[in-house]
């Protein structure tokens, strides 16, 4: 921090054209290829961190946008096959209620004859 703030003291020969400089030299490394540990150097630009993390973030992101999409297309078939349930439901329990009258119309049958 010493060495920074002499080089930015007024007359110093460090400008914020240098240190643009160095943060394009920066951006122009593949920072995905390095270790963390590199990455963790203070030496590194805390925008050069951000945007690494950014295009970490980013597949994660579109992963779960995908999962989202993913969810609702399954919570509509899962919706589907209720209704599909509930009208087969409904439909044998009409045949349960003919089984028991055509149970006791045979019943009457047999003790009639």
């Amino acid at each position: 921090k010493g060495t920074y703030r002499d080089l930015c003291r007024p007359g110093g020969p460090w400008t914020p054209e240098h240190e643009e400089d160095v943060f394009q030299m920066f951006l122009a490394l593949d920072m995905s290829l390095l270790p963390i540990q590199a990455l963790q150097s203070p030496w590194v630009p805390a925008q050069v961190q951000c945007v690494r993390l950014l295009v970490q973030q980013q597949p994660a992101d579109q992963f779960h946008e995908e999962l989202q999409q993913e969810v609702s297309r399954a919570m509509e078939h899962l919706q589907t096959i209720h209704y599909q349930c509930s009208k087969l439901t409904d439909k044998l329990n009409v045949v349960e209620q003919r089984t028991v009258m055509n149970k006791s119309q045979i019943s009457d049958a047999s003790t009639a004859l």
